[in-house]
C-alpha cells in the first residue's frame, strides 16, 4: 500500500480543480490573485505563475520576477515573457554566483553576451577558464607561450 498523498491546504485547488480554474474562459482576476498568492506562499512558483499570467496580475509578476533574480532562476524567467537584456545580464551574473551553470550561461545567451555566454560554456564543459581569462586577460601560463 502506498502512503495517502498530504492533503492540500485549506482554499488550494487540487490538480483537477487548477486546471478547470485555469480552462475557464471568465475566471476574474481577483480569484487570479487570491489563487496565485496561495500557491506563491506555498512555494509553488510555477503554478502562481499560471494564475498571475491568467488575470494579468502585474504585482504577482514582478514577486515572481524579483524571486528569478534573487534564485538565478532563468527557466522561471524566460516563462515570465520578454525581458531586457539588463534584466538577463542581472540573473546571470546571481545564477554564476550561485553556482547554476546552466541557468547563468542561458541568462547570458538571453541578454546577448556572447563572451560570458562562452565562459560559462566552458566551465560547463569542464574547462578550468576563470572568468579573468574569459573577459581577455592573459595569465601567466599564457604570457609564457
Amino acid at each position: 500500500m502506498s502512503p495517502a498523498s498530504p492533503a492540500l491546504p485549506k482554499g488550494v485547488p487540487n490538480c483537477l480543480k487548477k486546471r478547470q480554474l485555469l480552462n475557464d474562459k471568465v475566471l476574474s482576476p481577483a480569484l487570479c490573485r487570491e489563487y496565485g498568492n496561495k500557491f506563491l506562499e506555498l512555494g509553488w512558483q510555477e503554478d502562481a505563475l499560471e494564475f498571475f499570467k491568467k488575470g494579468d496580475v502585474a504585482d504577482g509578476l514582478e514577486k515572481l520576477t524579483a524571486y528569478c533574480l534573487e534564485t538565478g532562476d532563468a527557466f522561471l524567467l524566460s516563462r515570465l515573457g520578454p525581458q531586457e537584456p539588463q534584466v538577463w545580464r542581472r540573473l546571470a551574473e546571481r545564477a554564476l554566483a550561485l553556482g547554476k551553470l546552466h541557468f547563468a550561461r542561458r541568462a547570458f545567451e538571453a541578454a546577448g553576451d556572447d563572451d560570458k555566454t562562452a565562459m560559462v560554456a566552458g566551465l560547463l564543459a569542464g574547462q578550468t577558464t576563470a572568468p579573468d581569462r574569459a573577459a581577455g586577460e592573459e595569465t601567466d601560463e599564457a604570457a609564457d607561450r
